[in-house]
């Protein structure tokens, strides 16, 4: 049973973070059992239905691009397919905790990008559609970095838990976002350098270092903008966001 988050506050500018799963003081008995369920809050049939539907779409542009014998852009297809059921796997083999709000957002994200951007060519008929998905890439990646040190602190190896103050919290998730921007950009040029001598007309992911800059600021202002939020949010709850009594607090209201 997953661990309910409970901060209280040491110093100024401290949290303190102790985690227990029993019940917790001021919460009814009906909300502890909301708050173990946390993590498929804003799973509804709408959501359900985009979810499963992207999943749908790119099944059938496999069906379709095997049908036109287009080999290369099926087996691209067929590896965005596996790739958008990752999420699933952490959350359900390896208990890794990830919310379905998170869970649909990265596989929204790899649909926008790897789908739509790649095979559907968006990034060649949409002006700016690489920045807005760089900027939602820094918005989901900031979010987990709240989520990593929330599961960090949960670890049953550690002896004592975190004791981080938010500036700190909110100040590794804005690293964290812009080292994954970092690494994607580096994979970018590295597949530019081998491509381009192996590839007749070969179109580069980096135009120039300035479109390299671009997507590293459009990274950085989705992170500045979650870690804002997560910073004056952790000042007046004691708590890191992101996490089930973040979305218990958003989430779907219990039914009493």
């Amino acid at each position: 049973m997953l661990s309910v988050d409970y901060f209280k506050p040491r110093g100024p500018g401290h949290i303190y973070s102790y985690l227990r799963s029993c019940t917790i003081a001021g919460m009814s008995s009906s909300e502890v059992g909301h708050s173990s369920h946390v993590q498929n809050d804003y799973k509804n049939r709408v959501t359900l239905f985009v979810y499963y539907g992207m999943r749908l779409l790119v099944l059938l542009a496999i069906g379709l691009f095997l049908w036109r014998h287009e080999w290369a852009s099926a087996v691209s297809t067929t590896l965005i397919f596996l790739l958008m059921f990752v999420p699933s796997i952490l959350k359900e083999r390896y208990r890794v905790y990830l919310p379905f709000a998170i869970d649909f957002s990265m596989v929204l994200f790899i649909f926008l990008t790897f789908f739509l951007g790649a095979v559907g060519r968006f990034y060649d008929r949409i002006p700016l559609w690489d920045k807005f998905l760089h900027f939602q890439s820094g918005l989901l990646f900031g979010a987990s970095g709240f989520v990593l040190l929330y599961i960090l602190n949960e670890q049953k190896g550690f002896k004592q838990p975190l004791n981080l103050s938010p500036g700190f919290v909110a100040f590794f998730a804005i690293t964290f976002s812009l080292s994954i921007g970092a690494v994607w950009e580096m994979f970018e040029f590295a597949g530019d350098a081998y491509f381009s001598q192996h590839i007749t007309n070969y179109s580069a992911w980096q135009a120039s270092n300035s479109d390299t800059m671009f997507d590293l600021i459009a990274d950085g202002t989705g992170a500045l903008i979650v870690s804002i939020m997560g910073y004056f949010w952790m000042h007046r709850y004691k708590r890191i966001p992101f996490t089930p009594r973040f979305l218990q607090r958003f989430g779907p209201k219990p039914r009493k």
